[in-house]
């Protein structure tokens, strides 16, 4: 009985081991769609960022602590969206947690003037001199999700295949939606606008969208008066007649601009809200903008 009990506990032991789940905590909620895409049921994800919060107004729970500690590991994106991970880390008593960043080795645009491009190695991916919101291009997020294969399958290399294969279906995905709208998008005579937040040239430089002014110098920097009327007159002169604006922004500055300027506001969003898909994120924000500016 003893012998047939001790088997018995020998082969749930094991199944338990096999069923077991990699623990991964992320930064955003882009990030925590792709690894479900990519790790599917071989994969517990706690993301840290949610709903209208953004990684500028991130402020840490205990929860987030305590998930960081049982994890096997964290993935951001790096570019110092992540400037609070290292004292939540402390705070979590794992000091030891494996740390990765997908924004290694991919297309970067200067943070001042959203028109250069650099790459970097994971040595300078805190530096704050680059546009971190790099997911906003499906180039950019093509890497990312191979990347994400790769660092998955370091950590169970006994997934490994499985990891891969799941991420080269989504990355076809992704290559047959941009394909699409920059087909859609060439089509289009007046690609000019003027972008209140900081967040999309990466999302307007692959669509061929000519962003000729900006609001924000950097995400979450409120413009001066002086810069307002300047962006009026701008507009007014070149007769530009779409402003974006962002959901996740409550300034009433861009409604301003766009009565003093008679133009549409085209409100897109950069993280996933509610049950939104990242592929479902960016079609969403490729029809608002392409409905505007057939407009022009």
């Amino acid at each position: 009985m003893i012998k047939k009990l001790n088997i018995l506990m020998l082969v749930l032991c094991l199944s338990l081991v096999s069923i077991a789940k990699l623990r991964i905590v992320t930064s955003i909620n882009i990030l925590d769609d792709w690894l479900k895409v990519v790790g599917k049921d071989k994969v517990e994800v706690h993301t840290l960022i949610t709903g209208l919060e953004t990684p500028h107004t991130y402020s840490p729970r205990p929860s987030d602590a305590l998930a960081l500690n049982r994890a096997d590991g964290f993935i951001g994106v790096g570019l110092g969206l992540e400037s609070w991970l290292q004292p939540l880390i402390k705070s979590s008593a794992k000091t030891n947690l494996p740390i990765f960043y997908l924004a290694e080795n991919i297309h970067l645009i200067s943070e001042e003037e959203g028109s250069h491009d650099h790459s970097i190695d994971q040595a300078n991916n805190h530096l704050h001199d680059h546009n971190p919101h790099v997911w906003l291009s499906l180039e950019n997020a093509q890497q990312m999700v191979g990347f994400l294969a790769e660092i998955l399958g370091t950590l169970d290399k006994d997934n490994s295949d499985f990891f891969n294969t799941n991420a080269e279906d989504y990355i076809h995905s992704l290559n047959e939606l941009e394909t699409k709208y920059k087909q859609k998008f060439s089509s289009l005579k007046d690609l000019r606008l003027v972008s209140y937040p900081a967040s999309y040239p990466y999302l307007f430089q692959e669509m061929g969208i000519d962003e000729v002014a900006r609001g924000e110098d950097t995400h979450g920097q409120e413009p001066s008066a002086k810069r307002i009327i300047t962006l009026a007159n701008l507009m007014k002169k070149s007769d530009i007649k779409t402003i974006v604006s962002e959901k996740q922004f409550f300034s009433p500055l861009p409604d301003a601009l766009a009565n003093e300027t008679n133009a549409e506001i085209v409100y897109l969003s950069p993280l996933l809200i509610g049950e939104q898909s990242y592929l479902e994120l960016m079609e969403s924000n490729y029809k608002a903008l392409y409905t505007a500016l057939s407009r022009n």
